[in-house]
């Protein structure tokens, strides 16, 4: 993985909008292939790791891919039954790619439920937004937006060794939440062979981005948590706030106490 620090939010812009221009030559010269395109994933904390909310939320040393749609099936008829929501999920396909379920998976994991895909999205706004989001202090005072290109030089498939851990893009075609388009989201796999069976492990392994590549698939740029007020200020002019992104009236609140309070846009009774 090739880490980027950078001394302000306006160098992350241009970080980023050299990388996409690189990667636009490079796609038009036939070195990536026409699903290939830059994910973005935003951490409000350099420090955390690049797990799955599945890996933060048990110790189970695995999971098959087997166990876990046998898990969400089982739950199906309970969601359903509570939310009104229809979901028809096909039969299990050992390795198939996407999971099967993947529409239910998406549902799922856009509700809180533990899952497997690790979420990027298409925008690297998006990404800076759920990095600099909280107000919180980061105990590393540092966040960390990754970029992240799959099916670099051709990979398109399942590695022919499955035996080794590799990740796997998915894309963003499915009927599902409606966050899910909102927040130009795309996912990802980490999966490998293991007694002839498929099992979800962790993107934080040696396979996953190449260090000693200037365009490597995986880059993590890092930035000091004080450029969160520019950085908002940027993303709120953009429209990228909590409301644009989850449309909850819960998120409508957060996105008014922003532009209400933080940022002083607001009138004194006297001012009225």
């Amino acid at each position: 993985m090739n880490t980027i620090p950078l001394e302000s939010w306006e160098g992350f812009e241009q970080h980023v909008s050299d990388m996409i221009t690189d990667w636009s030559k490079l796609k038009a010269q036939g070195k990536y292939n026409q699903w290939a395109t830059p994910r973005f994933r935003g951490h409000a904390d350099a420090e955390w790791k690049l797990e799955t909310t599945l890996e933060r939320f048990t110790k189970k040393p695995r999971w098959s891919q087997e166990q876990y749609y046998k898990t969400i099936r089982d739950m199906r008829p309970a969601v359903i039954s509570m939310t009104g929501k229809q979901w028809d999920i096909p039969e299990f396909e050992d390795g198939k790619l996407p999971p099967s379920g993947y529409e239910f998976m998406i549902y799922l994991r856009h509700h809180g439920f533990p899952s497997p895909l690790l979420d990027w999205t298409r925008s690297p706004y998006v990404a800076a937004f759920f990095a600099f989001q909280p107000q919180e202090q980061p105990k590393s005072g540092k966040v960390a937006i990754y970029s992240y290109i799959d099916h670099y030089c051709g990979n398109t498939g399942i590695s022919p060794d499955s035996s080794k851990l590799t990740v796997h893009g998915l894309g963003p075609y499915a009927v599902t939440h409606k966050r899910h388009y909102a927040q130009q989201c795309e996912y990802s796999i980490c999966v490998q062979q293991v007694d002839g069976k498929y099992v979800y492990g962790s993107h934080e392994n040696p396979e996953f981005g190449d260090p000693n590549s200037d365009l490597g698939p995986v880059k993590k740029y890092i930035l000091s948590a004080s450029e969160r007020a520019k950085a908002m200020s940027c993303l709120h002019r953009m429209n990228v706030t909590a409301f644009s992104l989850f449309g909850s009236e819960e998120s409508l609140m957060e996105t008014l106490a922003y532009q209400e309070i933080e940022l002083g846009n607001h009138f004194t009774n006297d001012e009225r």
